[in-house]
């Protein structure tokens, strides 16, 4: 019995040490991005892991596992060092304190709560630690402006903190006006889509195209006469689009230009597959055939289409996987449209994840939650999918639809590109910073 008991309080404190570390790391990632260094969005998940392998018992090699993990820039390497002597200084104490920390303790300026807020929100938890612990019940949600830049407060942008899962119910139509200026912006990105390289090759200018040489040449003896070129071809969007309908994302999300999205997708790309997912997924491609937003509702209520309800990504990419695995292809682009906020089992996100980025010929995430100067993907969902996804975007009105096309054109998909990137984003930190400073 003593035995039993003693196993269990260990395990009590393991399991809180865990949370120490864990809080810490994303305090310090989170100070960092507001000294101005470049931090990669998924460097969290790497250096938890990196901690994971090298200890806490020396402080010289977590410090210099920590900084390969989270840094690639050595202009960062002066901010790292003098933040991290803060951050060591909090972990051990808490640590020695027998991992849950000193409620009394003053909190140092550059490591602030994770909630703290930029416009004085005094909630002391990310975005990515709301309600996405199983058995754990999700805060409310609430949203408004982005403190310090007129231009966003202007376009809605909000800072979103999770809702709890909902009940599933049905869809019902109801005045929904089409996405405002959405058309140009789609139009940009179906042209940056189109221009995505495939995988074979056609006649061109790119490269030498060494075996259609050789075969001329047995025609002249073994002589080259002359070297044709190739260049991969470039085909018509097909995609396979996603669509998280869980009520934490219909919280957030502009219906219209949610549905008006989806309606386009059917309407100008080659071939485009729409599935709603929540607890479940299924398909409703033809009902975004629809002329009009408010006629793809109708569409939806008379199909006895339900969303709201509870968030199982990987449950419902399984379901798909198992259902219809050849929806995916070499030739699919796939959008997962999602606030990434995962009740359900993250091993089994990450495995069909795993299968997605096989399969398919690019994966996109659209997260409503990144259109924030304050987002960070923290929530298990969200960080575990980064490593399988292409790019993560922000996704809540046509402005982000248009950069996401500009970034895809400028860089191509594997170049440097993500929310991390967006320009806007970077104004609206570097005015937050501003403000505090001030």
């Amino acid at each position: 019995m003593t035995d039993r008991t003693d196993r269990t309080g260990r395990a009590d404190v393991d399991a809180a040490v865990d949370d120490r570390v864990r809080e810490e790391l994303v305090r310090f990632v989170r100070a960092l991005r507001r000294a101005g260094a470049s931090v990669p969005a998924n460097a969290a998940t790497t250096a938890a892991r990196a901690l994971a392998e090298v200890g806490l018992d020396e402080r010289d090699r977590a410090r210099t596992a920590l900084r390969a993990s989270l840094l690639s820039d050595r202009e960062d390497f002066e901010a790292f060092d003098r933040l991290f002597e803060t951050f060591w200084r909090r972990l051990t104490a808490g640590l020695d304190a027998g991992g849950s920390g000193s409620d009394g303790d003053e909190m140092d300026g550059d490591l602030a709560p994770l909630g703290a807020a930029v416009d004085g929100d005094t909630d002391d938890r990310t975005d990515g630690d709301r309600g996405d612990d199983e058995g754990s019940p999700a805060g409310s949600f609430s949203a408004g402006p982005v403190g310090g830049d007129a231009d966003a407060d202007a376009e809605g942008t909000t800072t979103a903190m999770y809702s709890p899962s909902g009940r599933a119910s049905p869809i019902e139509s109801g005045p929904l006006s089409d996405g405002d200026g959405l058309g140009p912006a789609f139009g940009d990105l179906t042209r940056s889509l189109a221009g995505l390289q495939g995988r074979r090759f056609g006649r061109g200018t790119d490269r030498a195209d060494v075996r259609r040489a050789l075969r001329a040449s047995v025609s002249t003896g073994g002589t080259v006469l002359s070297v044709p070129r190739r260049e991969r071809r470039r085909t018509a969007v097909r995609a396979l689009v996603l669509v998280d309908v869980s009520q934490s994302v219909l919280d957030v999300v502009d219906r219209g230009f949610l549905i008006d999205f989806l309606r386009r997708a059917r309407r100008d790309w080659r071939q485009a597959r729409v599935f709603l997912f929540d607890e479940d997924v299924r398909e409703v491609s033809r009902q975004f055939d629809a002329p009009s937003t408010s006629s793809a509702m109708a569409a939806l209520e008379a199909a006895e289409t339900a969303w709201g309800g509870g968030t199982r990504i990987g449950g419902s990419i399984e379901g798909l996987h198992e259902s219809d695995p050849d929806a995916v292809d070499r030739r699919t682009v796939v959008f997962v449209v999602s606030d990434g906020l995962e009740m359900g089992d993250v091993d089994t996100l990450e495995r069909e994840l795993s299968w997605l980025s096989r399969r398919a010929k690019r994966v996109f995430w659209l997260n409503p939650l990144a259109a924030s100067g304050r987002y960070e993907p923290t929530a298990r969902g969200m960080a575990a999918a980064l490593p399988y996804v292409d790019g993560l975007f922000a996704f809540a009105r046509p402005a982000d639809v248009t950069e996401m096309a500009r970034q895809l054109r400028r860089q191509g998909p594997g170049g440097r590109i993500g929310y991390e990137f967006d320009p806007r984003t970077t104004h609206r930190e570097t005015t937050a910073r501003t403000e505090n400073d001030a």
